[in-house]
Protein backbone atom coordinates (compact mmCIF):
# COMPACT_ATOMS: atom_id res chain seq x y z
CA UNK A 1 0.00 0.00 0.00
CA UNK A 2 1.25 3.45 -0.57
CA UNK A 3 1.38 6.16 1.50
CA UNK A 4 0.43 9.85 0.80
CA UNK A 5 2.94 12.28 -1.20
CA UNK A 6 4.25 14.13 0.02
CA UNK A 7 4.54 13.50 3.40
CA UNK A 8 7.19 14.44 6.16
CA UNK A 9 9.25 11.89 8.33
CA UNK A 10 9.12 8.27 7.94
CA UNK A 11 7.61 6.69 4.68
CA UNK A 12 7.30 3.31 6.63
CA UNK A 13 5.45 4.96 9.74
CA UNK A 14 2.60 6.35 7.53
CA UNK A 15 2.66 2.98 5.62
CA UNK A 16 2.34 0.82 8.10
CA UNK A 17 -0.51 3.29 9.81
CA UNK A 18 -2.27 3.26 6.33
CA UNK A 19 -2.25 -1.25 7.01
CA UNK A 20 -3.51 -0.41 10.40
CA UNK A 21 -6.31 1.29 9.01
CA UNK A 22 -7.14 -1.34 6.59
CA UNK A 23 -6.68 -4.97 8.53
CA UNK A 24 -9.62 -6.82 8.95
CA UNK A 25 -8.26 -9.22 11.45
CA UNK A 26 -8.29 -9.14 15.14
CA UNK A 27 -3.61 -9.68 15.15
CA UNK A 28 -1.49 -7.43 13.20
CA UNK A 29 1.85 -8.47 12.70
CA UNK A 30 4.94 -6.42 10.33
CA UNK A 31 7.23 -7.73 8.23
CA UNK A 32 10.09 -5.74 5.16
CA UNK A 33 11.49 -6.05 2.49
CA UNK A 34 15.28 -7.10 3.84
CA UNK A 35 12.92 -10.17 6.15
CA UNK A 36 10.82 -13.23 5.69
CA UNK A 37 8.91 -15.16 8.45
CA UNK A 38 9.38 -19.40 9.02
CA UNK A 39 6.49 -20.91 7.38
CA UNK A 40 4.76 -21.74 10.92
CA UNK A 41 5.04 -17.70 11.52
CA UNK A 42 1.08 -17.52 11.67
CA UNK A 43 0.23 -20.71 13.05
CA UNK A 44 2.89 -20.25 15.82
CA UNK A 45 1.66 -17.33 16.73
CA UNK A 46 -2.05 -17.20 16.53
CA UNK A 47 -1.37 -20.31 19.02
CA UNK A 48 0.54 -18.18 21.24
CA UNK A 49 -2.13 -15.32 21.52
CA UNK A 50 -4.90 -18.47 22.15
CA UNK A 51 -2.98 -19.97 24.89
CA UNK A 52 -2.01 -16.83 26.58
CA UNK A 53 -5.47 -15.01 26.55
CA UNK A 54 -3.82 -11.85 28.76
CA UNK A 55 -1.34 -11.31 25.73
CA UNK A 56 -1.98 -8.04 24.03
CA UNK A 57 1.64 -7.81 22.32
CA UNK A 58 4.43 -10.44 21.41
CA UNK A 59 7.65 -11.02 19.72
CA UNK A 60 9.26 -14.18 18.92
CA UNK A 61 12.89 -14.70 17.96
CA UNK A 62 14.95 -13.71 15.58
CA UNK A 63 17.74 -14.77 13.27
CA UNK A 64 19.71 -12.25 12.30
CA UNK A 65 23.26 -11.22 10.28
CA UNK A 66 24.36 -8.16 9.21
CA UNK A 67 26.08 -7.99 5.58
CA UNK A 68 27.93 -5.01 4.50
CA UNK A 69 27.29 -4.04 0.91
CA UNK A 70 28.69 -1.67 -1.55
CA UNK A 71 28.23 -1.33 -4.63
CA UNK A 72 24.59 -3.73 -5.11
CA UNK A 73 27.20 -6.33 -3.69
CA UNK A 74 27.87 -7.88 -0.29
CA UNK A 75 31.63 -7.40 0.20
CA UNK A 76 31.01 -9.19 3.64
CA UNK A 77 28.50 -11.68 5.50
CA UNK A 78 27.67 -11.04 8.80
CA UNK A 79 28.17 -14.32 11.51
CA UNK A 80 24.10 -15.42 11.86
CA UNK A 81 23.02 -15.03 15.51
CA UNK A 82 19.67 -14.98 17.19
CA UNK A 83 18.00 -12.20 19.23
CA UNK A 84 16.68 -11.56 21.72
CA UNK A 85 17.98 -14.10 24.28
CA UNK A 86 15.55 -16.46 25.26
CA UNK A 87 14.57 -15.01 28.06
CA UNK A 88 14.03 -12.09 27.32
CA UNK A 89 11.71 -9.70 28.90
CA UNK A 90 9.93 -6.29 28.23
CA UNK A 91 12.13 -4.74 31.23
CA UNK A 92 15.30 -6.00 29.24
CA UNK A 93 13.72 -4.31 26.02
CA UNK A 94 12.94 -1.08 27.42
CA UNK A 95 16.22 -0.74 28.73
CA UNK A 96 17.40 -1.39 25.22
CA UNK A 97 19.33 -4.20 27.01
CA UNK A 98 17.83 -6.45 24.32
CA UNK A 99 17.76 -5.52 20.51
CA UNK A 100 13.60 -5.20 19.89
CA UNK A 101 12.42 -4.82 16.48
CA UNK A 102 8.94 -5.00 14.73
CA UNK A 103 9.51 -7.31 12.47
CA UNK A 104 7.15 -10.43 12.96
CA UNK A 105 6.11 -7.95 16.24
CA UNK A 106 2.12 -8.71 16.53
CA UNK A 107 -0.37 -6.81 18.33
CA UNK A 108 -4.28 -7.00 18.93
CA UNK A 109 -5.67 -4.24 16.34
CA UNK A 110 -8.08 -2.97 18.85
CA UNK A 111 -6.46 0.48 20.34
CA UNK A 112 -3.39 -0.59 18.63
CA UNK A 113 -0.96 3.13 18.64
CA UNK A 114 -0.04 4.85 15.69
CA UNK A 115 3.48 5.02 14.63
CA UNK A 116 5.40 8.16 14.81
CA UNK A 117 6.67 9.46 11.89
CA UNK A 118 9.16 11.92 13.49
CA UNK A 119 11.42 8.37 14.45
CA UNK A 120 13.20 6.15 11.79
CA UNK A 121 15.99 4.69 14.17
CA UNK A 122 14.09 4.45 16.84
CA UNK A 123 10.84 4.33 15.64
CA UNK A 124 10.26 0.85 16.69
CA UNK A 125 11.26 1.97 20.02
CA UNK A 126 8.96 4.62 20.07
CA UNK A 127 6.57 1.98 19.58
CA UNK A 128 7.25 -0.33 21.68
CA UNK A 129 6.78 2.07 24.21
CA UNK A 130 3.28 3.41 23.26
CA UNK A 131 1.94 -0.47 23.25
CA UNK A 132 3.55 -0.52 26.49
CA UNK A 133 1.51 1.96 27.63
CA UNK A 134 -1.71 0.74 25.95
CA UNK A 135 -1.26 -2.80 27.59
CA UNK A 136 0.61 -3.00 30.14
CA UNK A 137 3.74 -5.02 31.28
CA UNK A 138 1.49 -7.75 31.86
CA UNK A 139 0.26 -7.61 28.08
CA UNK A 140 3.32 -8.64 26.78
CA UNK A 141 4.79 -11.81 25.84
CA UNK A 142 7.69 -13.09 24.43
CA UNK A 143 7.50 -16.51 22.61
CA UNK A 144 10.88 -17.64 21.82
CA UNK A 145 10.20 -19.62 19.32
CA UNK A 146 12.52 -18.62 15.98
CA UNK A 147 10.15 -17.43 13.86
CA UNK A 148 11.63 -14.35 11.34
CA UNK A 149 14.79 -14.14 9.41
CA UNK A 150 16.45 -10.85 9.40
CA UNK A 151 19.57 -9.99 7.00
CA UNK A 152 20.26 -6.25 8.20
CA UNK A 153 23.24 -4.40 5.53
CA UNK A 154 25.27 -1.30 5.98
CA UNK A 155 22.78 0.63 3.28
CA UNK A 156 19.57 0.16 5.39
CA UNK A 157 17.97 2.71 7.80
CA UNK A 158 19.89 1.53 10.49
CA UNK A 159 22.77 0.68 9.34
CA UNK A 160 23.63 3.71 7.28
CA UNK A 161 22.55 5.94 10.73
CA UNK A 162 24.48 8.10 12.75
CA UNK A 163 25.08 8.41 16.39
CA UNK A 164 23.97 11.91 16.57
CA UNK A 165 20.50 10.65 14.94
CA UNK A 166 20.93 8.06 17.58
CA UNK A 167 20.87 11.03 20.24
CA UNK A 168 18.84 12.93 18.80
CA UNK A 169 15.69 10.58 18.38
CA UNK A 170 16.47 9.26 21.87
CA UNK A 171 17.05 12.49 23.54
CA UNK A 172 13.40 13.27 21.56
CA UNK A 173 11.76 10.73 23.50
CA UNK A 174 13.43 11.62 27.06
CA UNK A 175 12.31 14.80 26.63
CA UNK A 176 8.46 13.62 25.96
CA UNK A 177 8.88 11.21 28.98
CA UNK A 178 5.34 12.38 29.98
CA UNK A 179 4.00 11.01 27.06
CA UNK A 180 5.12 7.48 28.19
CA UNK A 181 3.61 6.30 31.38
CA UNK A 182 5.84 3.38 31.12
CA UNK A 183 9.13 5.69 31.14
CA UNK A 184 9.70 5.86 34.64
CA UNK A 185 12.92 6.23 37.45
CA UNK A 186 15.54 4.08 36.43
CA UNK A 187 15.02 3.44 32.97
CA UNK A 188 14.63 7.42 32.19
CA UNK A 189 17.95 7.12 33.90
CA UNK A 190 19.51 4.20 31.22
CA UNK A 191 17.82 6.32 28.55
CA UNK A 192 19.73 9.90 29.68
CA UNK A 193 23.16 7.88 29.73
CA UNK A 194 22.66 6.44 26.54
CA UNK A 195 22.30 10.06 24.79
CA UNK A 196 25.25 11.02 26.42
CA UNK A 197 26.72 8.04 25.35
CA UNK A 198 25.94 8.41 21.59
CA UNK A 199 26.61 11.86 21.43
CA UNK A 200 30.22 11.72 23.23
CA UNK A 201 30.66 9.07 20.28
CA UNK A 202 29.26 11.23 17.91
CA UNK A 203 31.77 13.82 18.95
CA UNK A 204 34.55 11.71 18.91
CA UNK A 205 33.83 8.74 16.20
CA UNK A 206 36.15 8.64 12.99
CA UNK A 207 32.78 7.03 11.10
CA UNK A 208 29.76 8.34 10.42
CA UNK A 209 28.51 4.89 11.07
CA UNK A 210 26.50 4.41 14.37
CA UNK A 211 25.80 0.71 13.56
CA UNK A 212 29.02 -1.93 13.77
CA UNK A 213 29.24 -3.81 10.92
Amino acid sequence: MEHPDPCSGFGLCYARNLGLDAAGGDIVSYLDDDNSIAPEFVASMRQYFKQHSNIRYSIARQQRRRDVIRNGSVVRQGKPFVSPSNCCSLQQLLWQQEIFDSNGFVHYRSNAPRWHPQFQVFADYEYLLQSACIWGESGFGFNDSILVNYIQSSIGIIGSSNYEQWATELSLIVTNQANYSILKGSIVERLEQLVDSYSTKAQISSTPKAFAF
